[in-house]
């Protein structure tokens, strides 16, 4: 009977122990902004289009950082511009955003650890009442080869509306924000547009993996396949109010897949220019070209 109890005993004390045990630590984790000097100040005032740069730290304290998010809040409403799944003990890390064309914007930073503790950190930025729209170049008529195409350029500098060749494009290799190819996406005709850094350029275009600058353009593939701007609308546009408000930063990637004729592609620069593609004609062929229009902040 003692011999039974002694167990029922210890069964108690090991159950209780591994409660103990399994209690989930509600520490949340460490998160610290860096602003001002070579940063962002919070309640700058900045013109349309500014850089806003600021350096995240952050350390799990009771478990690894596993999420990195950042919301914008305005008048508009939140929407995250960036979030990340990560795995870390401690994040260093810096960002840069553009100021638009809200009164007010207030960034807020989230980070999350695999007990899913939070933590949040914020800063606001105001926008200049004597801000004003900014010039824009408009390049037409720009023919762009695909991979198997000998003849036309592949590679086209936003900037300035050039376009090289294989050959020459020596010596201009870190001016490349657009590369088209041709393939096929599950059966479907799919000329795309791609940049340096983007892996499917590298594999359609070998040579690029030995440049030593890959610039990383962003498209907004989300206003492209839903219609979000209209051909009108592109060829009204003579200042860059409307690439501003057009580029939604939510929905980016450095592939814009399907683009075909009358669509529209918000896209921006690893300088931070924004910029809107008109496509007007794409073969659906690898041979074959892509014909676009760009218009692009000055």
């Amino acid at each position: 009977m003692k011999i039974k109890l002694l167990w029922f005993a210890l069964i108690a004390i090991l159950v209780v122990a591994s409660c103990k045990n399994d209690k989930v630590d509600t520490t949340p984790p460490l998160l610290q902004l860096k602003l001002g000097g070579a940063f962002v100040s919070d309640s700058a005032v900045l013109d349309i289009n500014d850089t806003i740069s600021f350096g995240i730290h952050a350390e799990g304290l009771s478990s690894n950082l596993t999420y990195l998010k950042v919301d914008v809040v305005n008048s508009a409403g939140t929407s995250t511009i960036y979030d990340e799944g990560i795995n870390t003990a401690v994040l260093d890390v810096n960002k840069t955003f553009f100021k638009g064309l809200e009164a007010s914007d207030t960034y807020v930073i989230t980070v999350m650890d695999y007990n899913r503790n939070t933590i949040t950190a914020s800063f606001t930025v105001l926008l200049d009442s004597l801000s004003a729209f900014g010039t824009i170049y408009h390049f037409s008529n720009l023919v762009i080869g695909y991979q198997n195409n000998s003849v036309a350029g592949h590679f086209v500098d936003a900037s300035t509306g050039a376009i090289y060749t294989d050959a020459s494009v020596a010596g201009h290799e870190s001016e490349i924000d657009i590369i088209a190819y041709y393939y096929l996406s599950s059966g479907s005709p799919c000329p795309s547009l791609v940049c340096p850094a983007q892996g499917d350029a590298q594999l359609q275009y070998p040579a690029i993996v030995g440049w030593t600058v890959q610039n990383a353009t962003l498209y907004d593939y989300h206003t492209s396949d839903y219609g979000l701007v209209s051909e009108a609308q592109f060829d009204g546009c003579n200042n860059d109010s409307l690439l501003l408000v057009a580029y939604n930063s939510t929905y980016v990637s450095q592939k814009c897949k399907f683009a075909t004729a009358g669509k529209i592609i918000p896209f921006l620069t690893v300088d931070g220019k924004k910029g809107l593609i008109k496509v007007t004609a794409a073969d659906f062929v690898e041979t074959g070209t892509m014909t676009i229009e760009i218009k692009i902040q000055q």
